[in-house]
């Protein structure tokens, strides 16, 4: 179980460039601990949320774990039908809460998405009585004094679909519940909800999500804030922009002609000449570098853009169908290097192959924000941007 963590881990940390944790201090190191988290992007969200959690026990649909390939990916977790519509999945989802509640009573913290589904829109989904269930169940089998611990996560992507784009993980603020609070499903539902809200975002509709999570990111990648991505997208479904500032990043938005980063015109402090001639000089590097991993990266692209079908799927069918391809990648690799080469040679090019790709795919985003910043460059455009990211600095 342990090794298959690290695994599952290291695929996420390869797919995003960067997970960032905020919060971990508010983690129990003991007692009973239910952690509840948003649900984002899709079975993935299960990788990222291993950076902050890397003992835990997750509740996973049993669509996830049919074959021995699938449970590769996500096997060792406790197992439920995501849609009980028979009396023997009822009574197994049921056993299954039972063995949720007893792994806690032994210390050991268990993950579940109360949402039940997952969504890259624009706010929290519905939450389902699941967790507040196992809950129940738990401290009425414990002693009268006993509580559990309930900790919200918030999971937050920039772009959660997009190879080597970034993710954050929120810690809120842990819910003590007694066996009398647990009675009354509802109202424990309603707490988790509310707990979840608070490290989320919940903007009004996908186009205030498209603008916010755009608004965000300019002044993230303009080093004028410390504020986390998240909290940014906060400020702007929660309307704590001045009007005319948010008026000022309307018309920058808008503007048709500005290359952008993830939705956000980007600009360079010092002309865009500078950015321009990062880019080229990288364009090389990086597109070796891709060459070199075509089978996995096309494979994984052709995949997720065949079966996909939401935003939320994109990065589980990339990872599904490019690892393997990315294993068979290294085999042919080094049975080419072995017939054709002399062995120390051979030896030195699959090391060179590893390390342009590693090199490739820590640079791959620095590339791409060149590239805009570096196309941005007409000085009135590019003052405009400036000026309205200094308005928010430290």
């Amino acid at each position: 179980m342990q090794w298959l963590n690290r695994f599952r881990l290291l695929l996420a940390l390869f797919y995003f460039c960067d997970i960032r944790v905020y919060g971990r201090e508010r983690i129990p190191v003991s007692g009973m601990t239910l952690f509840v988290s948003n649900h984002r992007n899709g079975a993935i969200d299960g990788y990222v949320l291993l950076k902050a959690l890397p003992a835990c026990r997750a509740i996973v649909g049993r669509n996830l774990t049919g074959s021995w390939f699938l449970r590769l990916f996500f096997g060792g977790q406790i197992e439920v039908y995501r849609r009980a519509e028979t009396a023997e999945q009822r009574a197994w989802n049921r056993e299954r809460m039972r063995e949720a509640a007893s792994v806690m009573r032994r210390g050991e913290p268990v993950l579940i998405f109360p949402e039940g589904t997952s969504k890259l829109g624009p706010s929290l989904l519905p939450i389902k009585k699941g967790a507040a269930l196992i809950c129940r169940m738990l401290l009425e089998e414990a002693g009268e004094d006993s509580e559990l611990t309930i900790v919200p996560l918030g999971l937050h992507y920039e772009e959660g679909w997009r190879f080597r784009s970034a993710a954050e993980i929120h810690v809120g603020q842990p819910v003590r519940v007694t066996k009398d609070e647990a009675r009354n499903l509802t109202e424990l539902t309603e707490t988790i909800r509310q707990s979840l809200m608070e490290i989320t975002e919940n903007f009004a509709n996908e186009q205030d999500q498209r603008i916010g999570e755009a608004f965000a990111t300019m002044l993230r990648y303009h080093g004028v804030t410390d504020r986390s991505h998240l909290v940014l997208c906060r400020m702007w479904a929660e309307r704590k922009i001045p009007e005319e500032k948010r008026g000022e990043f309307l018309r920058l938005y808008q503007a048709a002609d500005s290359a952008r980063y993830q939705g956000a015109p980007l600009a360079a402090r010092r002309g865009g000449w500078a950015s321009a001639a990062v880019y080229w000089l990288l364009s090389p590097l990086i597109l070796l570098a891709l060459m070199l991993n075509m089978l996995p990266l096309a494979g994984g692209y052709a995949a997720a853009r065949k079966m996909a079908d939401d935003r939320n799927v994109i990065a589980l069918w990339r990872i599904l169908v490019g690892t393997p391809l990315f294993v068979l990648q290294w085999v042919i690799y080094i049975l080419v290097a072995l017939l054709f080469c002399p062995l120390s040679m051979a030896g030195w090019l699959l090391i060179g192959y590893a390390g342009l790709t590693g090199v490739g795919c820590w640079l791959l985003d620095v590339w791409r924000r060149a590239g805009v910043r570096g196309r941005n460059r007409s000085y009135e455009e590019r003052q405009a941007i400036l000026l309205f990211c200094e308005g928010f600095m430290k």
